[in-house]
């Protein structure tokens, strides 16, 4: 599928010289396509920042920029619906997190939440929001979860989390400087932890004990159609669809002696 030239320029915006801001508004705002030396005298930009441009945004060069631009500038309501577009997008970030899928990763993710009643969850931003998800799921099944999302209250937690606790890290980039220093303070004190992240060169990998990789974003994805959570959340349901058929036993027995509790 070609990308279209529009997203492309708006996803490396902030990346942008002054000048290429210049060039990238032209093109934003549809303006006709002109050759590159007319378009550096329209401008009053060098060919250089214009060949410079193209590279930015991913493009070889202001040839194939002038082809996706025409060629996005055709498409027009007779396209595809908001709806198709999303879904085929939902669709794809699936089939990629079908395809990274690993039983063994997926067990070991499982066997750390069965030993552990007591769970700290780590997730910052959208990361909480899964959290959130996690929290209530594994709630009903008799798991004691808190949601943790600022920096200070991380790392407050890492340094009082006890050997019998489990810490669950979500972090989609996986690289920040703080969660790193969280884990690296919890590892020391012999904590258990579970990392989910796509970033399969995290500076938090070193720290965890097990690692569920998630889907990463397109870059047309990264910009916002889709909710950030959303590969978090996929793997999320994957373990927990995975831990109930593992523990049913022990879901049965949690569940019986919560009715004898409520009598």
């Amino acid at each position: 599928m070609q990308e279209d030239i529009f997203i492309l320029i708006e996803s490396r915006r902030l990346d942008f010289t002054s000048v290429e801001q210049v060039i990238a508004d032209y093109f934003l705002n549809k303006k006709p396509a002109l050759s590159i030396d007319k378009l550096s005298c329209r401008l009053a930009v060098s060919k250089s920042s214009i060949t410079r441009f193209c590279k930015k945004v991913g493009l070889d060069n202001y040839k194939e920029l002038i082809f996706l631009y025409k060629l996005s500038r055709e498409v027009d309501d007779s396209g595809p619906s908001a709806s198709s577009k999303i879904t085929a997008a939902y669709h794809a970030l699936a089939t990629r997190s079908d395809s990274s899928y690993s039983q063994e990763v997926v067990d070991a993710f499982c066997e750390l939440l069965h030993r552990h009643k007591i769970i700290h969850f780590f997730g910052k931003g959208f990361n909480s929001y899964a959290g959130a998800d996690f929290q209530f799921k594994f709630s009903r099944v008799g798991k004691y979860v808190r949601v943790i999302s600022d920096d200070n209250s991380i790392m407050m937690s890492a340094h009082s989390a006890r050997k019998d606790e489990l810490i669950v890290v979500s972090s989609l980039r996986g690289n920040d400087d703080r969660l790193k220093e969280a884990m690296e303070l919890a590892k020391a004190n012999g904590v258990s932890i579970s990392l989910i992240t796509s970033n399969r060169f995290s500076q938090l990998i070193p720290y965890a004990d097990v690692e569920l990789m998630a889907a990463g974003f397109t870059r047309q994805e990264a910009l916002g159609s889709i909710s950030p959570q959303i590969p978090i959340l996929i793997q999320l349901d994957i373990v927990y669809e995975r831990y109930i058929h593992l523990y049913a036993g022990s879901l049965r027995q949690w569940s019986e002696s919560e009715v004898i509790l409520r009598q």
